[in-house]
């Protein structure tokens, strides 16, 4: 979570700084957020209305695909059947199988250096001194921490005032710190971290989805098994990076046919109700709704639609915005299938490097010639599960996680291959 922490603060910053911007304006005042339309017809329809041509239209309906809305709401687990679909709670595996549990990271002592040093600037904005750093060196430390965020906050100050904007020096540090119990928190959090990144410890669980029960819904997607049940279970904690090769040791996708009948749930580990952070999630049981999704601007999956005018992608682009993301606070965020509702851009070539040992974090292997050759493919990596925000389940992400996988390892059912793409707007 060190990671979701530092972005977290840095995003406070950029979003005072870019109050005036057309992107945050419209994230501000923003139009009514629609639903996903339902069939072809309805999204013709509503494609046309936003001025795009025939032409557009018919390119765009013609590469739409199937998926499945998993509404949540708060559930009893108890009453929930063996096998069923669910976000959260406890996974419900074979007897005899054990709770998944990842590796050590490849990377783990790079990792747990990360936190170390997180665990510190935590301490260090609450005042307090790293109970593992001797005394004088860390109350330097905090004071040199201190200096420079006031001179960041200084410098946002100006460009805002610059821009016109009516805030003041307290309102930003207001906006962009945290008290000093959160920050305690984190920082206890973040070492805790560092000592379990360098040992093996388990997945915590984040949804099931009983495939064989949505079989026969409209809006599921041919491209998945139509029996057995999906189990994603990710590293909330770490929140391991998609664009490192060595971040897979943090998620695993697990397919099972075995009977209901001998399936059991399987008790939260120790270590995961043990930790002070957020490791599981409280159950929710779905509905399925069933809707047709659109191809994202701006990953390889856009070249399938073939041509399209200038005008057409620019009423596109902004009709993409009424859909929103899969942060809304209205719910509606889980997906089975379909295309991603996508918050960035690049997750089928970020995949598709990444899952092939290529470090995918900046542009460098986007121009090597392997690189090239990957990425010609990279349009066949297709969602399978879409898990964003929501409340019932106590998520605590500000963006979304999209499993994917290739079509080739899909129709050859190696979900052992699936790859975790984490965005956020």
């Amino acid at each position: 979570m060190a990671r979701r922490f530092r972005l977290a603060l840095a995003c406070s910053l950029l979003a005072c700084i870019s109050l005036s911007s057309p992107h945050a304006a419209f994230a501000q005042e923003g139009e009514e957020i629609m639903a996903l339309p339902s069939s072809r017809d309805e999204l013709s329809d509503r494609l046309t209305e936003a001025g795009m041509s025939a032409a557009g239209v018919a390119a765009i309906v013609k590469v739409a695909r199937d998926g499945i809305v998993l509404d949540t709401k708060p559930a009893d687990e108890t009453a929930l059947p063996l096998g069923s679909s669910k976000v959260g709670g406890l996974p419900d595996l074979p007897k005899g199988v054990a709770w998944p549990m990842r590796p050590v990271y490849e990377n783990a002592v790079e990792l747990a250096e990360q936190f170390t040093a997180d665990a510190a600037n935590f301490y260090a904005d609450a005042g307090v001194v790293p109970p593992w750093v001797p005394e004088a060196e860390g109350r330097a430390f905090a004071d040199e921490r201190k200096r420079a965020n006031e001179e960041a906050r200084a410098a946002a100050l100006k460009v805002m005032k610059d821009a016109g904007a009516e805030v003041s020096e307290a309102d930003l540090a207001n906006a962009t710190g945290l008290p000093a119990d959160v920050a305690v928190k984190a920082a206890v959090e973040q070492k805790l971290l560092a000592e379990t990144v360098i040992k093996p410890f388990p997945l915590p669980f984040v949804a099931q989805v009983d495939l064989a029960a949505l079989a026969g819904e409209p809006g599921f997607d041919k491209a998945l098994p139509t029996t057995g049940r999906l189990l994603f279970f990710y590293d909330m904690p770490v929140l391991p990076a998609s664009y490192e090769p060595r971040g897979k040791a943090g998620w695993k996708l697990v397919y099972d046919d075995t009977p209901k009948a001998e399936l059991e749930r399987k008790p939260l580990p120790k270590e995961l109700s043990d930790f002070p952070g957020a490791a599981s999630l409280k159950a929710a049981a779905i509905s399925p709704r069933s809707v047709v999704t659109t191809v994202p601007v701006g990953d390889s999956g856009w070249d399938t639609v073939g041509e399209i005018s200038g005008d057409d992608t620019s009423i596109y682009s902004q009709w993409l915005f009424s859909l929103g993301w899969p942060t809304a606070a209205e719910g509606g965020n889980h997906q089975l299938g379909g295309w991603p509702r996508a918050i960035q851009t690049g997750m089928q070539a970020m995949s598709q490097l990444a899952a092939n040992g290529l470090y995918a974090g900046d542009t460098s292997a986007f121009e090597t010639e392997q690189g090239k050759r990957l990425l010609a493919d990279a349009k066949d990596w297709r969602l399978v599960l879409q898990i964003g925000t929501d409340e019932a389940t106590g998520y605590p992400f500000p963006g979304a996680l999209y499993v994917l996988m290739s079509e080739e390892d899909l129709a050859a059912r190696n979900f052992d291959k699936a790859w975790v793409v984490y965005e956020q707007d």
